[in-house]
Protein backbone atom coordinates (compact mmCIF):
# COMPACT_ATOMS: atom_id res chain seq x y z
CA UNK A 1 0.00 0.00 0.00
CA UNK A 2 1.17 3.25 -1.27
CA UNK A 3 0.87 6.91 0.61
CA UNK A 4 1.10 10.12 -1.82
CA UNK A 5 3.33 12.59 -1.41
CA UNK A 6 2.16 15.99 -2.56
CA UNK A 7 4.71 18.78 -3.29
CA UNK A 8 3.24 22.54 -3.09
CA UNK A 9 4.24 24.39 -6.52
CA UNK A 10 6.72 26.69 -6.60
CA UNK A 11 6.27 30.45 -7.19
CA UNK A 12 5.74 30.97 -10.42
CA UNK A 13 5.25 27.11 -11.54
CA UNK A 14 2.21 26.46 -13.79
CA UNK A 15 0.36 23.54 -13.30
CA UNK A 16 1.68 21.68 -15.69
CA UNK A 17 5.05 21.58 -14.21
CA UNK A 18 3.67 21.01 -11.24
CA UNK A 19 2.51 18.05 -12.47
CA UNK A 20 5.47 16.45 -13.35
CA UNK A 21 6.96 17.04 -10.34
CA UNK A 22 4.09 15.19 -8.41
CA UNK A 23 5.27 10.93 -7.68
CA UNK A 24 4.39 8.42 -5.45
CA UNK A 25 6.43 7.58 -2.49
CA UNK A 26 5.82 4.30 -0.99
CA UNK A 27 6.73 4.27 3.24
CA UNK A 28 8.19 1.46 3.16
CA UNK A 29 8.52 0.13 6.81
CA UNK A 30 11.27 -2.01 8.02
CA UNK A 31 11.86 -3.48 12.19
CA UNK A 32 12.87 -0.72 13.56
CA UNK A 33 9.58 1.22 12.25
CA UNK A 34 7.24 -1.23 13.67
CA UNK A 35 9.09 -1.40 16.90
CA UNK A 36 8.62 2.38 17.47
CA UNK A 37 4.57 2.04 15.80
CA UNK A 38 4.26 0.07 18.95
CA UNK A 39 6.46 2.52 21.02
CA UNK A 40 4.16 5.53 19.59
CA UNK A 41 1.02 3.51 21.21
CA UNK A 42 2.82 3.59 24.64
CA UNK A 43 3.42 7.37 23.81
CA UNK A 44 -0.08 8.25 23.11
CA UNK A 45 -1.13 6.30 25.78
CA UNK A 46 1.16 7.98 28.02
CA UNK A 47 -0.05 11.18 26.80
CA UNK A 48 -3.47 10.98 27.04
CA UNK A 49 -3.60 9.67 31.01
CA UNK A 50 -0.64 11.77 32.31
CA UNK A 51 -0.26 14.61 29.61
CA UNK A 52 -3.38 16.05 28.49
CA UNK A 53 -6.34 15.46 30.79
CA UNK A 54 -3.58 15.81 33.98
CA UNK A 55 -1.03 18.53 32.60
CA UNK A 56 0.85 18.06 35.85
CA UNK A 57 3.62 15.98 37.84
CA UNK A 58 6.31 13.38 37.42
CA UNK A 59 3.57 11.70 34.94
CA UNK A 60 4.42 14.63 32.52
CA UNK A 61 8.36 14.25 33.20
CA UNK A 62 8.22 10.54 32.57
CA UNK A 63 6.22 11.65 28.95
CA UNK A 64 9.30 13.57 28.07
CA UNK A 65 12.04 11.69 29.02
CA UNK A 66 10.01 8.93 27.60
CA UNK A 67 9.32 10.79 24.31
CA UNK A 68 13.11 12.06 23.59
CA UNK A 69 14.74 8.75 24.19
CA UNK A 70 12.67 6.84 21.95
CA UNK A 71 12.34 9.61 18.98
CA UNK A 72 16.23 9.74 19.23
CA UNK A 73 16.62 5.98 19.24
CA UNK A 74 14.36 6.13 16.43
CA UNK A 75 16.21 8.40 14.36
CA UNK A 76 19.76 6.90 15.42
CA UNK A 77 18.66 3.65 13.24
CA UNK A 78 16.65 5.28 10.67
CA UNK A 79 20.05 7.23 10.08
CA UNK A 80 18.06 10.30 10.17
CA UNK A 81 19.44 11.83 13.67
CA UNK A 82 21.86 14.66 13.07
CA UNK A 83 23.67 16.01 16.37
CA UNK A 84 24.21 19.39 16.03
CA UNK A 85 24.67 22.03 18.72
CA UNK A 86 20.32 23.16 17.74
CA UNK A 87 19.08 19.91 18.38
CA UNK A 88 20.83 18.97 21.38
CA UNK A 89 19.61 22.53 22.80
CA UNK A 90 16.27 21.57 21.95
CA UNK A 91 16.47 18.21 23.73
CA UNK A 92 18.08 19.77 26.59
CA UNK A 93 15.18 22.43 26.57
CA UNK A 94 12.54 19.71 26.32
CA UNK A 95 13.64 17.61 28.89
CA UNK A 96 14.14 20.87 31.36
CA UNK A 97 10.94 21.67 30.74
CA UNK A 98 9.72 18.10 31.20
CA UNK A 99 11.36 17.85 34.06
CA UNK A 100 10.30 20.94 35.54
CA UNK A 101 6.70 19.05 36.31
CA UNK A 102 8.50 16.82 38.95
CA UNK A 103 9.39 19.75 40.60
CA UNK A 104 6.99 22.29 41.17
CA UNK A 105 3.48 23.19 40.22
CA UNK A 106 4.08 26.24 38.53
CA UNK A 107 0.48 26.73 38.38
CA UNK A 108 0.40 30.08 37.30
CA UNK A 109 2.11 29.77 34.10
CA UNK A 110 0.63 26.06 33.07
CA UNK A 111 -1.31 27.16 29.85
CA UNK A 112 2.55 28.26 29.57
CA UNK A 113 4.31 25.49 29.85
CA UNK A 114 2.15 23.23 28.32
CA UNK A 115 2.55 24.89 25.13
CA UNK A 116 6.17 25.41 25.57
CA UNK A 117 7.03 21.97 25.85
CA UNK A 118 4.42 20.36 23.17
CA UNK A 119 6.23 22.85 20.96
CA UNK A 120 9.60 22.28 21.99
CA UNK A 121 9.14 18.37 21.27
CA UNK A 122 7.92 18.55 18.38
CA UNK A 123 10.20 21.41 16.89
CA UNK A 124 13.27 18.84 18.29
CA UNK A 125 11.98 15.76 15.75
CA UNK A 126 12.58 18.51 12.77
CA UNK A 127 16.20 19.94 13.97
CA UNK A 128 16.90 16.69 14.94
CA UNK A 129 16.30 15.25 11.66
CA UNK A 130 17.88 18.37 10.00
CA UNK A 131 14.43 18.79 8.24
CA UNK A 132 14.16 22.61 8.58
CA UNK A 133 13.91 24.61 5.61
CA UNK A 134 17.07 26.24 5.74
CA UNK A 135 18.99 23.60 7.19
CA UNK A 136 18.90 25.21 11.32
CA UNK A 137 16.70 27.69 12.97
CA UNK A 138 16.15 30.55 10.44
CA UNK A 139 13.79 33.80 9.37
CA UNK A 140 11.67 31.25 7.98
CA UNK A 141 10.23 30.15 11.01
CA UNK A 142 6.75 30.03 10.22
CA UNK A 143 7.35 27.75 7.11
CA UNK A 144 9.29 25.42 9.90
CA UNK A 145 6.30 25.46 12.09
CA UNK A 146 3.82 24.83 9.23
CA UNK A 147 5.49 21.94 8.34
CA UNK A 148 6.18 20.31 11.66
CA UNK A 149 3.06 21.04 13.26
CA UNK A 150 0.83 20.31 10.07
CA UNK A 151 2.14 19.24 6.80
CA UNK A 152 4.52 15.99 8.26
CA UNK A 153 2.61 14.69 10.62
CA UNK A 154 -0.72 14.66 8.93
CA UNK A 155 0.70 13.55 5.61
CA UNK A 156 2.06 10.41 7.54
CA UNK A 157 -0.79 10.31 9.34
CA UNK A 158 -1.68 6.24 8.43
CA UNK A 159 2.11 5.50 8.81
CA UNK A 160 1.94 3.60 11.86
CA UNK A 161 -0.71 1.37 10.60
CA UNK A 162 1.24 0.73 7.28
CA UNK A 163 4.09 -0.07 9.40
CA UNK A 164 2.93 -3.15 10.59
CA UNK A 165 3.14 -5.01 7.11
CA UNK A 166 6.37 -5.66 8.34
CA UNK A 167 5.44 -8.63 9.57
CA UNK A 168 4.91 -10.08 5.67
CA UNK A 169 8.87 -10.56 5.74
CA UNK A 170 8.67 -12.78 8.83
CA UNK A 171 6.26 -15.49 7.86
CA UNK A 172 6.98 -17.50 10.68
CA UNK A 173 6.41 -14.82 12.90
CA UNK A 174 3.05 -14.19 10.94
CA UNK A 175 1.81 -17.75 11.47
CA UNK A 176 2.66 -17.92 15.08
CA UNK A 177 0.78 -14.40 15.49
CA UNK A 178 -2.33 -15.32 13.68
CA UNK A 179 -2.49 -18.45 15.11
CA UNK A 180 -2.30 -16.61 18.80
CA UNK A 181 -5.05 -13.97 17.39
CA UNK A 182 -6.93 -17.00 16.79
CA UNK A 183 -7.04 -18.82 19.47
CA UNK A 184 -7.36 -16.33 21.92
CA UNK A 185 -10.55 -14.88 19.98
CA UNK A 186 -12.33 -18.65 20.18
CA UNK A 187 -11.29 -19.04 23.65
CA UNK A 188 -13.16 -15.46 24.77
CA UNK A 189 -16.38 -16.45 22.77
CA UNK A 190 -16.27 -20.19 24.59
CA UNK A 191 -15.95 -18.19 27.64
CA UNK A 192 -18.57 -15.82 27.35
CA UNK A 193 -21.05 -19.11 26.24
CA UNK A 194 -19.91 -21.48 29.36
CA UNK A 195 -19.27 -19.07 32.29
CA UNK A 196 -22.89 -18.42 32.72
CA UNK A 197 -23.79 -21.54 32.73
CA UNK A 198 -20.91 -22.68 35.68
CA UNK A 199 -22.46 -19.62 37.45
CA UNK A 200 -25.85 -20.93 37.43
CA UNK A 201 -24.90 -24.40 38.18
CA UNK A 202 -22.08 -23.03 40.84
CA UNK A 203 -22.52 -23.40 44.80
CA UNK A 204 -20.94 -20.04 45.51
CA UNK A 205 -16.71 -20.92 44.95
CA UNK A 206 -16.76 -20.71 41.56
CA UNK A 207 -18.63 -16.93 42.09
CA UNK A 208 -16.31 -16.18 44.27
CA UNK A 209 -13.36 -16.65 41.84
CA UNK A 210 -15.17 -14.27 39.65
CA UNK A 211 -15.84 -11.89 42.31
CA UNK A 212 -12.16 -11.75 42.85
CA UNK A 213 -11.13 -10.84 39.10
CA UNK A 214 -13.82 -8.29 38.83
CA UNK A 215 -12.33 -6.82 42.12
CA UNK A 216 -9.01 -6.93 40.12
CA UNK A 217 -10.34 -5.53 37.30
CA UNK A 218 -11.96 -2.83 38.82
CA UNK A 219 -9.26 -2.21 40.76
CA UNK A 220 -6.86 -1.37 37.23
CA UNK A 221 -10.20 0.51 36.03
CA UNK A 222 -10.74 -1.14 33.08
CA UNK A 223 -13.23 1.10 31.37
CA UNK A 224 -11.15 4.02 32.57
CA UNK A 225 -7.82 2.42 30.44
CA UNK A 226 -10.28 1.82 27.07
CA UNK A 227 -11.42 5.52 27.64
CA UNK A 228 -7.61 6.89 27.77
CA UNK A 229 -6.56 4.03 24.57
CA UNK A 230 -9.28 5.22 22.75
CA UNK A 231 -7.68 8.88 23.05
CA UNK A 232 -4.42 7.75 22.79
CA UNK A 233 -4.85 5.96 18.65
CA UNK A 234 -4.80 9.72 17.58
CA UNK A 235 -1.98 11.10 19.64
CA UNK A 236 0.02 8.07 18.41
CA UNK A 237 -0.64 8.25 14.95
CA UNK A 238 0.23 12.17 14.96
CA UNK A 239 3.40 11.56 17.30
CA UNK A 240 4.18 8.60 14.18
CA UNK A 241 3.41 10.71 11.83
CA UNK A 242 5.70 13.29 12.36
CA UNK A 243 8.58 11.17 13.70
CA UNK A 244 8.19 8.69 10.64
CA UNK A 245 7.51 11.54 8.09
CA UNK A 246 11.28 13.45 9.25
CA UNK A 247 12.96 10.27 9.29
CA UNK A 248 12.14 9.24 5.59
CA UNK A 249 11.99 12.66 4.18
CA UNK A 250 7.82 12.52 3.61
CA UNK A 251 6.75 15.70 2.85
CA UNK A 252 9.16 17.23 4.94
CA UNK A 253 10.35 19.74 2.11
CA UNK A 254 7.12 20.17 0.82
CA UNK A 255 8.21 23.91 0.59
CA UNK A 256 10.98 24.94 -1.26
CA UNK A 257 13.87 26.94 0.11
CA UNK A 258 13.72 28.97 -3.05
CA UNK A 259 10.11 29.20 -3.24
CA UNK A 260 9.80 30.74 -0.01
CA UNK A 261 12.87 33.32 -1.26
CA UNK A 262 10.79 34.56 -3.40
CA UNK A 263 7.94 34.54 -1.85
CA UNK A 264 9.26 37.05 0.38
CA UNK A 265 10.87 39.12 -2.38
CA UNK A 266 7.24 39.56 -3.88
CA UNK A 267 6.33 41.07 -0.18
CA UNK A 268 8.75 43.72 -1.02
CA UNK A 269 6.03 46.39 -2.62
CA UNK A 270 7.11 49.82 -1.24
CA UNK A 271 9.85 52.67 -2.06
CA UNK A 272 12.26 53.28 0.67
CA UNK A 273 10.84 56.84 0.56
CA UNK A 274 7.71 55.52 1.63
CA UNK A 275 9.08 53.28 4.91
CA UNK A 276 11.66 56.37 5.76
CA UNK A 277 8.71 58.56 6.12
CA UNK A 278 6.83 56.02 8.36
CA UNK A 279 9.73 55.33 10.61
CA UNK A 280 10.16 58.86 10.44
CA UNK A 281 7.26 59.68 11.32
CA UNK A 282 6.98 57.01 14.06
CA UNK A 283 10.08 58.37 15.55
CA UNK A 284 9.24 61.90 15.62
CA UNK A 285 5.96 61.05 17.26
CA UNK A 286 7.53 59.10 19.90
CA UNK A 287 10.06 62.10 20.83
CA UNK A 288 7.37 64.57 20.77
CA UNK A 289 5.45 62.15 23.19
CA UNK A 290 8.69 61.77 25.67
CA UNK A 291 9.99 65.15 25.20
CA UNK A 292 6.43 66.64 26.49
CA UNK A 293 6.46 65.01 29.21
CA UNK A 294 10.22 64.17 30.99
CA UNK A 295 9.24 65.01 34.58
CA UNK A 296 5.92 62.65 34.61
CA UNK A 297 7.67 60.13 32.26
CA UNK A 298 10.57 59.35 34.67
CA UNK A 299 9.67 60.16 37.88
CA UNK A 300 9.18 56.38 38.58
CA UNK A 301 13.03 55.58 38.30
CA UNK A 302 13.46 57.98 41.48
CA UNK A 303 10.92 55.83 43.43
CA UNK A 304 8.63 58.98 43.50
CA UNK A 305 4.92 60.22 42.81
CA UNK A 306 4.59 62.96 39.99
CA UNK A 307 2.52 66.03 40.74
CA UNK A 308 -1.19 65.40 40.78
CA UNK A 309 -0.83 61.59 41.58
CA UNK A 310 -2.40 60.67 44.82
CA UNK A 311 -2.03 56.65 44.69
CA UNK A 312 0.88 54.64 43.72
CA UNK A 313 -1.15 52.25 42.27
CA UNK A 314 -3.00 54.70 39.86
CA UNK A 315 0.17 56.11 39.14
CA UNK A 316 1.98 52.94 38.54
CA UNK A 317 -0.49 51.04 36.37
CA UNK A 318 -1.46 54.33 34.31
CA UNK A 319 0.30 53.43 31.57
CA UNK A 320 2.21 50.45 31.99
CA UNK A 321 0.68 47.99 29.62
CA UNK A 322 -0.24 50.51 26.69
CA UNK A 323 3.78 51.14 26.55
CA UNK A 324 3.91 47.03 26.35
CA UNK A 325 1.59 46.95 23.45
CA UNK A 326 3.70 49.94 22.02
CA UNK A 327 6.93 47.71 22.53
CA UNK A 328 5.11 44.92 20.92
CA UNK A 329 3.87 47.31 17.85
CA UNK A 330 7.21 48.29 17.26
CA UNK A 331 8.53 45.19 16.67
CA UNK A 332 5.59 44.50 14.06
CA UNK A 333 6.81 47.84 12.77
CA UNK A 334 10.09 46.84 12.35
CA UNK A 335 9.58 43.05 10.76
CA UNK A 336 6.83 45.36 8.02
CA UNK A 337 9.28 47.93 6.80
CA UNK A 338 12.27 45.10 6.49
CA UNK A 339 10.30 42.93 4.43
CA UNK A 340 8.42 45.36 2.44
CA UNK A 341 11.33 47.60 1.66
CA UNK A 342 12.06 47.34 -2.15
CA UNK A 343 15.86 47.81 -0.85
CA UNK A 344 16.68 45.25 1.52
CA UNK A 345 18.04 46.66 4.99
CA UNK A 346 21.65 45.33 4.23
CA UNK A 347 22.04 47.84 1.71
CA UNK A 348 20.24 51.10 3.08
CA UNK A 349 22.14 52.39 5.47
CA UNK A 350 19.16 55.21 6.42
CA UNK A 351 16.97 51.83 7.04
CA UNK A 352 19.19 50.58 9.36
CA UNK A 353 19.68 54.17 11.10
CA UNK A 354 15.90 54.62 11.62
CA UNK A 355 16.00 51.05 13.17
CA UNK A 356 18.60 51.56 14.97
CA UNK A 357 16.57 54.94 16.35
CA UNK A 358 13.14 53.08 16.69
CA UNK A 359 15.01 50.33 19.15
CA UNK A 360 16.55 52.76 21.03
CA UNK A 361 12.93 54.60 21.56
CA UNK A 362 11.42 51.53 22.66
CA UNK A 363 14.43 50.28 24.67
CA UNK A 364 13.14 53.78 26.65
CA UNK A 365 9.58 53.07 26.85
CA UNK A 366 10.68 49.09 28.30
CA UNK A 367 12.87 50.48 31.04
CA UNK A 368 10.04 53.90 31.81
CA UNK A 369 7.43 50.53 31.93
CA UNK A 370 9.76 48.44 34.36
CA UNK A 371 10.22 51.04 36.69
CA UNK A 372 6.47 51.75 36.97
CA UNK A 373 5.73 48.48 37.98
CA UNK A 374 9.24 48.25 40.11
CA UNK A 375 7.34 50.95 41.95
CA UNK A 376 3.92 49.16 41.87
CA UNK A 377 5.34 45.84 43.43
CA UNK A 378 7.46 48.06 46.29
CA UNK A 379 3.88 49.65 47.24
CA UNK A 380 1.41 46.31 47.12
CA UNK A 381 3.59 43.68 46.68
CA UNK A 382 4.82 40.75 44.22
CA UNK A 383 1.84 38.43 42.23
CA UNK A 384 2.43 36.64 39.06
CA UNK A 385 0.13 38.91 36.83
CA UNK A 386 2.69 41.22 38.02
CA UNK A 387 5.76 39.47 37.34
CA UNK A 388 4.86 37.51 33.81
CA UNK A 389 4.54 41.08 32.23
CA UNK A 390 8.27 41.80 33.10
CA UNK A 391 9.68 38.96 31.79
CA UNK A 392 7.92 39.33 29.38
CA UNK A 393 9.40 43.10 28.77
CA UNK A 394 12.87 41.68 29.84
CA UNK A 395 12.71 39.37 26.86
CA UNK A 396 11.61 42.06 24.45
CA UNK A 397 14.48 44.85 25.64
CA UNK A 398 17.00 41.67 24.57
CA UNK A 399 15.32 41.79 20.77
CA UNK A 400 15.68 44.85 20.62
CA UNK A 401 19.00 45.40 21.68
CA UNK A 402 19.65 42.17 19.56
CA UNK A 403 18.18 44.72 16.65
CA UNK A 404 20.12 47.17 17.00
CA UNK A 405 22.87 44.40 16.75
CA UNK A 406 21.79 43.77 13.72
CA UNK A 407 22.56 46.73 12.07
CA UNK A 408 26.01 45.92 12.18
CA UNK A 409 26.34 42.48 12.10
CA UNK A 410 24.62 39.93 9.68
CA UNK A 411 22.74 37.07 12.07
CA UNK A 412 19.13 35.63 12.01
CA UNK A 413 17.10 37.94 14.43
CA UNK A 414 14.26 34.90 14.55
CA UNK A 415 16.75 31.91 15.80
CA UNK A 416 18.13 34.80 18.38
CA UNK A 417 14.67 35.17 19.37
CA UNK A 418 13.46 31.72 19.93
CA UNK A 419 16.63 30.46 21.54
CA UNK A 420 16.48 33.19 23.52
CA UNK A 421 13.00 33.13 24.43
CA UNK A 422 13.27 29.15 24.99
CA UNK A 423 16.02 29.41 27.41
CA UNK A 424 13.73 32.32 29.64
CA UNK A 425 10.85 30.00 29.71
CA UNK A 426 12.98 27.07 30.81
CA UNK A 427 14.24 29.23 33.38
CA UNK A 428 11.25 30.04 34.31
CA UNK A 429 9.76 26.40 34.50
CA UNK A 430 12.59 25.25 36.80
CA UNK A 431 12.61 28.40 38.80
CA UNK A 432 9.17 27.64 40.45
CA UNK A 433 7.87 31.32 40.28
CA UNK A 434 4.82 30.77 42.58
CA UNK A 435 6.98 29.87 45.16
CA UNK A 436 9.00 32.95 44.87
CA UNK A 437 6.03 35.41 44.41
CA UNK A 438 4.58 34.03 47.75
CA UNK A 439 8.36 33.81 49.34
CA UNK A 440 8.66 37.38 48.43
CA UNK A 441 5.47 38.68 49.98
CA UNK A 442 6.30 36.66 52.93
CA UNK A 443 9.98 37.91 53.72
CA UNK A 444 8.22 41.49 52.96
CA UNK A 445 5.11 41.22 55.35
CA UNK A 446 7.00 39.40 58.08
CA UNK A 447 10.17 42.43 57.79
CA UNK A 448 7.34 45.30 58.37
CA UNK A 449 8.00 46.52 54.73
CA UNK A 450 4.22 45.41 53.10
CA UNK A 451 1.51 46.21 55.82
CA UNK A 452 -0.97 43.88 53.80
CA UNK A 453 -0.91 39.98 53.04
CA UNK A 454 -2.94 38.75 50.26
CA UNK A 455 -3.85 35.40 51.10
CA UNK A 456 -5.77 34.96 47.58
CA UNK A 457 -2.06 34.62 45.93
CA UNK A 458 -1.97 31.58 48.09
CA UNK A 459 -4.52 30.32 46.59
CA UNK A 460 -3.01 31.33 43.02
CA UNK A 461 0.59 29.17 43.77
CA UNK A 462 -0.88 26.50 44.92
CA UNK A 463 0.94 23.80 46.89
CA UNK A 464 3.49 26.54 46.52
CA UNK A 465 2.44 28.65 49.28
CA UNK A 466 2.14 26.14 51.96
CA UNK A 467 5.54 26.84 53.72
CA UNK A 468 5.74 30.78 53.14
CA UNK A 469 2.46 30.74 54.48
CA UNK A 470 3.47 28.00 57.62
CA UNK A 471 5.98 30.66 58.94
CA UNK A 472 3.08 33.89 58.43
CA UNK A 473 0.79 31.44 60.29
CA UNK A 474 2.99 31.11 62.97
CA UNK A 475 4.48 34.30 63.12
CA UNK A 476 1.27 36.64 63.52
CA UNK A 477 -0.49 37.32 65.84
CA UNK A 478 -3.74 38.72 63.46
CA UNK A 479 -6.50 36.33 64.53
CA UNK A 480 -8.18 36.78 61.31
CA UNK A 481 -5.22 36.54 58.73
CA UNK A 482 -4.43 33.16 61.09
CA UNK A 483 -8.31 31.91 60.43
CA UNK A 484 -7.37 32.70 56.16
CA UNK A 485 -4.30 30.95 56.13
CA UNK A 486 -6.04 27.88 57.95
CA UNK A 487 -8.65 27.39 55.63
CA UNK A 488 -6.19 27.85 52.56
CA UNK A 489 -4.25 24.69 54.68
CA UNK A 490 -7.92 23.12 54.72
CA UNK A 491 -8.59 23.30 51.14
CA UNK A 492 -4.92 22.27 50.10
CA UNK A 493 -5.24 19.53 52.09
CA UNK A 494 -8.18 18.02 50.80
CA UNK A 495 -7.07 18.66 47.56
CA UNK A 496 -3.42 16.69 47.74
CA UNK A 497 -5.65 13.51 49.80
CA UNK A 498 -7.60 13.47 46.80
CA UNK A 499 -4.53 13.73 44.27
CA UNK A 500 -3.35 10.98 41.73
CA UNK A 501 -0.13 10.00 42.31
CA UNK A 502 1.26 10.54 39.29
CA UNK A 503 0.18 14.41 39.25
CA UNK A 504 2.08 14.99 42.51
CA UNK A 505 5.44 16.97 42.12
CA UNK A 506 8.51 17.36 44.61
CA UNK A 507 6.85 20.25 45.83
CA UNK A 508 3.34 18.24 47.06
CA UNK A 509 5.10 15.12 48.29
CA UNK A 510 7.30 17.18 50.79
CA UNK A 511 4.17 18.82 52.38
CA UNK A 512 3.26 16.44 54.91
CA UNK A 513 -0.65 16.19 56.10
CA UNK A 514 0.16 17.59 59.36
CA UNK A 515 1.59 20.75 57.85
CA UNK A 516 -2.19 21.26 56.09
CA UNK A 517 -4.56 20.68 59.37
CA UNK A 518 -3.81 22.97 61.82
CA UNK A 519 -5.05 24.40 65.50
CA UNK A 520 -5.30 28.18 65.64
CA UNK A 521 -4.82 27.73 69.17
CA UNK A 522 -6.48 30.44 71.77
Amino acid sequence: MELQTVYAPAVGEDAGQYAKKQKKIAFKADIYDFIFAIAAFVLGYLFSRWVLFAGQGWGVSVFATAYLTSVTAYLKKKGALIWSREAIFWMAVTWAAGLSYALWENISIAPHRILFIFCSAVYYVIVASDRAIMGKTSNFLLIDALNTVIIVPFRNFINQYLSFAVIRKYERVKGKYLSVVIGVALALVLASVLIPLLVRADSGGFRMILDYISTILNKIRLSEFLFYFVVALPIAAYIYGLVSGAAHNRGADAIKPEAAKRLVDKMRIFQPVTVFIVLGAVCGLYLVFILSQIPYFFSAFTGKRPEGWLIYSEYARHGFFELCGIAAINLGIVTICSVSCKKARSKSRALKAFIAALAVITLTLIATAMSKMALYVSVYGLSMPRLLPCVLMVFMAVVFIALIALQKWDFSIVRFALITGSAILCVLCLSNPDAAVVRYNTDRHMSGTLPAYDVEILYRAGSAGVLPALDVFEWTDDMQLRREISTYFQIMGVRLANADAHTKSFETYRIRPEMLFRDMGD
